[in-house]
């Protein structure tokens, strides 16, 4: 798990505690696995460090720190701008200009280190949450997808977490070339597409095809070959659908293809 996944959990479970008066590192310890359990359920709890997820803490306060000191330099420069104008103060409008696109470029920076996956470079489930989410419903129409690779667990197993690291980049790269689409990292080897330029077809059509490169070609790693092929679920979304009811509809059509594709390897064999 990478240190930006622990920080978006370590945040989640913060604004659950915030409200208590008293927060006992027991009540932090339990709270924070229940936050980590939702954010990737094949994570392994009991060999989890809590004090390596508390040192996130310090990470958190210091990005909070930062958003504070960003609000406050925007206040002040829409001080100085409007003094500026006021006062035809064309020296002081170009030092505002500089202030602000050095402040733009942090606040690039910060969202980066936020909202991006450290391993597949797309974006991670704060992001969705934080962006595209208003109160856990959408802001918009579109269509929303759900991936699921096929047997990862067995590559970790069989070749190593770093095989399957690569595996999950590989991917990740193919479904960032799929126009019209924002990629999202959810956890694990589970990624989400959101679409509002693409119908639900179109990127059906797009998986299936990704999909039969992926049949058509074996990964070569460290000696070992093997295939990869991913399972998927799509369904058009309202402006204002709850995201839980959607997750729900598509996560249940990415299994039902899981048992499709089962089936049809049992009626074969």
């Amino acid at each position: 798990m990478s240190d930006i996944d622990l920080k978006i959990v370590t945040g989640d479970t913060l604004k659950e505690l915030i409200s208590l008066d008293v927060v006992t590192p027991e009540m932090y310890e339990a709270t924070f696995k229940t936050k980590l359990k939702l954010f990737d359920s094949s994570l392994e709890l009991d060999n989890l460090d809590i004090d390596i997820v508390s040192q996130n803490l310090e990470t958190i306060v210091k990005i909070e720190e930062q958003n504070k000191e960003n609000s406050q330099i925007i206040v002040e420069n829409l001080e100085l701008a409007q003094d500026a104008i006021e006062k035809e103060n064309r020296e002081v409008l170009q030092e505002v200009k500089e202030h602000m696109r050095e402040l733009q470029n942090k606040i690039a920076k910060l969202e980066n280190e936020i909202y991006i996956d450290t391993l597949t470079k797309v974006y991670n489930r704060k992001w969705l949450f934080d962006k595209e989410l208003q109160n856990e419903v959408f802001k918009e129409s579109g269509v929303m997808t759900f991936i699921d690779l096929d047997n990862f667990k067995s590559i970790n197993d069989n070749y190593g977490h770093l095989a399957g690291d690569k595996v999950l980049l590989l991917v990740a790269n193919m479904l960032v070339k799929i126009e019209g689409c924002e990629i999202v990292r959810y956890g694990g080897d589970e990624f989400i597409l959101i679409s509002y330029r693409q119908t639900k077809e179109e990127i059906e059509r797009e998986l299936t095809l990704l999909n039969d490169s992926f049949n058509n070609k074996s990964l070569k790693f460290q000696g070992n070959t093997f295939k990869i092929s991913l399972s998927f679920g799509s369904h058009t979304f309202q402006a204002e659908e709850s995201f839980k009811e959607i997750a729900q509809v598509v996560d249940e059509k990415m299994y039902e293809q899981k048992r499709e594709k089962k089936a049809k390897i049992e009626a074969l064999s």
